[in-house]
């Protein structure tokens, strides 16, 4: 297969799930945005301050919830190489398997980090944190990990629809839901169309709402879809086979492990802006919104490549597996280019879609100068680690981005943004360092292992 042909398959499968993606981080731009216009933009109450503490609330909250979140949608990565290798065979039964196996994990860990949550969410109010801005960051956090297990129960079923190449109908029910979270944040943050006015509280009350949509929509478009039809009718849990389980384990943990290595030093690294003060946390919010936007849409290629090169290792194809990875690795590089080159252009205009306050917006211009040197970085780690997840690679990667995040990015932020009073911008240097740590080792890693197949193959 050519290069272009490679390029091809990967933007059939891809678009639909870089439009997803798009989505998903839609309902978290909207929330922002439309938080961060309170007392200005839309908002009848005249107040910028009040607009700058619910963005630093929304920042606090998203920063514990998107450890949660993405430490259970990491587990449920393993089940789509799974589905495409068994796809690749033409083996309905393990197909059907994996889905139902993979769904009640997904379920379970999700009710256990839901309570664990419930129990660790009072410590923000001994970290440091502007007091205002943490009384309105708890009930915004208590509201949106109830929205937890609907978007668990979305993904499982999404990992079942990409999983068997079917992109396009993932795409379609995240539009449709993420529009709805726009309608419900109109109603809800400003107290519009008759409804109370709940301002922080009613973005999490949109998101939850969402999200129990985006199943529904989800279903329908499943059962509209012959070959996903046909799965979802032999979902029949009779009895544990737990060998399926021990491999799904095998590879959700340390995908899991992956995810939450990096979003959690996300995660710390907010609450290390904010010992900057809550202008420093606004402006580290808006940069970390916006290249979360240009993530989650380069996890769309990812997603393709775990398939792409699932399919070809469920077929022992490896030369094949090779040029599907590279290619999604070229095609990412060209996209975060354009993103970062986008990030230096706009890097005044896009903070004012958030806040009014010219303080925030001239940081926040500063951290998206750095933002767009490391796209490339951000970009090519996590195509890698959807090509390694496709090869069924997933501890040594798992290892790679501990180091890169704790050992490296944390520390040195820290030091850079509490020790040597540069705020959140010493936090983007450290946090852009260990993402290039992190693309240079995983890229070197795929090399590795797709020559490694090739040669012992060819014996």
């Amino acid at each position: 297969m050519t290069l272009q042909e490679h390029l091809k398959k990967n933007f059939h499968l891809a678009w639909p799930v870089m439009l997803s993606q798009a989505g998903q981080i839609l309902v978290n731009i909207a929330d922002n945005v439309m938080v961060g216009g309170l007392g200005s933009t839309w908002d009848e109450v005249q107040n910028p301050e009040l607009g700058t503490t619910a963005l630093g609330a929304v920042a606090l909250g998203n920063s514990l919830f998107f450890i949660l979140m993405v430490t259970c949608l990491g587990f449920t990565f393993g089940m789509s190489p799974l589905i495409a290798q068994a796809d690749a065979r033409g083996n309905t039964q393990r197909v059907v398997r994996v889905f139902t196996h993979g769904s009640l994990l997904n379920i379970g860990l999700t009710i256990f980090l839901m309570l664990v949550m419930f129990f660790v969410a009072p410590i923000m109010r001994s970290m440091g944190q502007p007091p205002e801005v943490v009384e309105q960051a708890l009930p915004y956090l208590r509201i949106v990990t109830y929205s937890m297990l609907p978007l668990i129960i979305f993904q499982s079923l999404r990992q079942l629809s990409e999983g068997l190449s079917l992109t396009k109908t993932v795409a379609i029910a995240t539009i449709i839901a993420n529009l709805m979270n726009i309608v419900f944040n109109y109603m809800l943050i400003y107290g519009n169309w008759g409804m109370p006015r709940l301002e922080v509280e009613g973005a999490a009350y949109g998101t939850l709402l969402s999200r129990i949509i985006m199943i529904f929509s989800l279903l329908f478009a499943m059962w509209y879809n012959t070959k996903s039809r046909f799965y979802l009718l032999q979902v029949k849990l009779k009895k544990l086979h737990y060998f399926i389980i021990k491999k799904l384990i095998k590879l959700g943990a340390p995908s899991a492990l992956q995810m939450f290595f990096e979003v959690s030093a996300f995660g710390l690294a907010s609450f290390i802006c904010g010992l900057a003060g809550k202008e420093q946390l606004a402006a580290h919010q808006i940069a970390l919104n916006l290249a979360s936007t240009t993530f989650m849409i380069c996890t769309g290629l990812g997603v393709a490549a775990t398939i792409r090169v699932g399919n070809q290792k469920g077929l022992k194809n490896y030369t094949e597996l090779k040029g599907a990875g590279w290619s999604a690795i070229y095609m990412v590089v060209a996209f975060m280019f354009l993103c970062g080159l986008s990030f230096v252009i706009f890097r005044y205009e896009l903070p004012k879609f958030y806040v009014d306050d010219n303080q925030v917006i001239q940081i926040a211009a500063g951290l998206m100068s750095v933002a767009a040197l490391f796209q490339l970085s951000d970009g090519i780690q996590v195509v890698c680690m959807g090509i390694l997840r496709g090869m069924e690679d997933v501890n040594v990667p798992a290892f790679i981005t501990f180091f890169a995040y704790f050992g490296l990015a944390l520390p040195l932020g820290y030091y850079l943004t509490v020790k040597q009073e540069m705020g959140a911008f010493g936090m983007w240097i450290g946090l852009g360092l260990g993402l290039t740590f992190a693309a240079i080792f995983l890229l070197f890693r795929f090399y590795q292992l797709s020559r490694r197949f090739i040669l012992q193959n060819h014996k």
